[in-house]
């Protein structure tokens, strides 16, 4: 990430990104809290494996890279319906340290489909890192793919930073198989 983050917000931006956050999880019916417990990681990782359809020989997270993401203070949580894991999102400080933040992987399950689960975890993960002082979020996403061009660019207002050629290599996931890892780098200003 080469955007250099802004000064900390004030507490009222904060404060209104997580009404923000609360006013999204409730309209699309879940409730979204961190993810800390083995168990809740090993859940995650079932839905991602649902999501992705990796071979399991590479699995995009493990429950054990997720609790040391936690542990050390990271962004791990899950959507939730009912008792039901339908949708996750991690993520990770970058530099500059503590000011930064990457959004490593966010998926949400075919059930819950066009109920803005997604929205609601991406405004869970902003108001989240408002409270920690980070002003930006990063991630890539598959620029071909109209629907997160979107909801990534239009929708949560992310600006496209980086075009980055074959950025993870050969995928062998269903979503991903036979296709470049072409991605665009996303940056989004929090505030």
């Amino acid at each position: 990430m080469s955007e250099l983050a802004a000064p900390p917000q004030t507490p009222r931006v904060a404060d209104s990104a997580a009404q923000a956050a609360e006013a999204a999880a409730r309209a699309s019916g879940v409730r979204i809290r961190e993810l800390a417990e083995v168990d809740d990681l090993q859940r995650l990782c079932v839905l991602v494996d649902e999501i992705w359809h990796p071979e399991p020989t590479n699995p995009p997270v493990t429950a054990e890279l997720l609790r040391a993401l936690a542990y050390a203070g990271n962004y791990v949580a899950g959507a939730f319906a009912g008792d039901q894991l339908v949708g996750a999102c991690a993520g990770f400080f970058g530099a500059p340290a503590t000011r930064a933040m990457h959004s490593h992987i966010a998926g949400v399950s075919q059930r819950v489909a066009g109920k803005h689960v997604g929205f609601a975890l991406k405004l869970h993960q902003r108001a989240w890192a408002l409270s920690r002082d980070v002003t930006t979020i990063a991630w890539t996403f598959d620029p071909l793919v109209c629907r997160n061009a979107y909801f990534n660019i239009v929708k949560l207002g992310a600006a496209p930073a980086e075009y980055l050629p074959d950025f993870y290599g050969a995928m062998d996931d269903l979503i991903n198989a036979g296709d470049d890892s072409d991605r665009l780098l996303a940056v989004w200003p929090l505030a």
